[in-house]
């Protein structure tokens, strides 16, 4: 018989721990600010949230992968471009730009697996979209980087589900 394995949620240098109490501290930071809301403000507090989310993650992981190095890129570049934000207040003609998205479609074999100019796969093309800053990388580093977004992506989503658990009982 194996002994028993302790939990790794005990060990304080856990993936889990870090991230819960890095999530907690950025939560804590957005109730400084809290105010009355009205539906606005509420998407507004859903968005910083889900930043708060994202950012923790990031941090938590630091800049050893690229998909971490690409958010805190783009949650630092947001800050930035938001207090920088030019308004154009030209209007778009929607329709114009779906005949045009439709006229230019391509009706081809819906088996056959897409292969972009570069080579890549379809599957290879749809995890460059999902997985933050693996767009230049190779097939295998993609896979590797790929693998560690969804395990901090998993462990987020258990975190989240354990802290509302936790605050819906009090």
């Amino acid at each position: 018989m194996s002994p028993p394995q302790q939990p790794s949620s005990t060990n304080p240098n856990s993936l889990k721990i870090r991230l819960t109490h890095r999530f907690l501290h950025n939560l804590n930071n957005l109730n400084k600010k809290r105010s009355n809301l009205d539906n606005t403000q509420i998407h507004q507090r859903y968005n910083r949230v889900k930043l708060a989310a994202y950012a923790s993650m990031a941090h938590v992981v630091g800049s050893r992968r690229a998909w971490s190095r690409a958010i805190l890129w783009k949650i630092r570049n947001r800050k930035v471009s938001t207090r920088h934000k030019r308004v154009d207040h030209k209007p778009t003609n929607h329709h114009h730009a779906r005949s045009i998205k439709r006229r230019t479609t391509n009706h081809s074999n819906p088996k056959r697996e897409y292969v972009d100019p570069n080579g890549n796969s379809g599957q290879e093309v749809k995890l460059r979209k999902l997985v933050p800053g693996v767009e230049t990388m190779d097939a295998c580093g993609l896979l590797d980087e790929t693998a560690d977004y969804i395990k901090c992506l998993a462990t987020q989503v258990e975190v989240m589900r354990n802290l509302v658990d936790l605050f819906s009982t009090i």
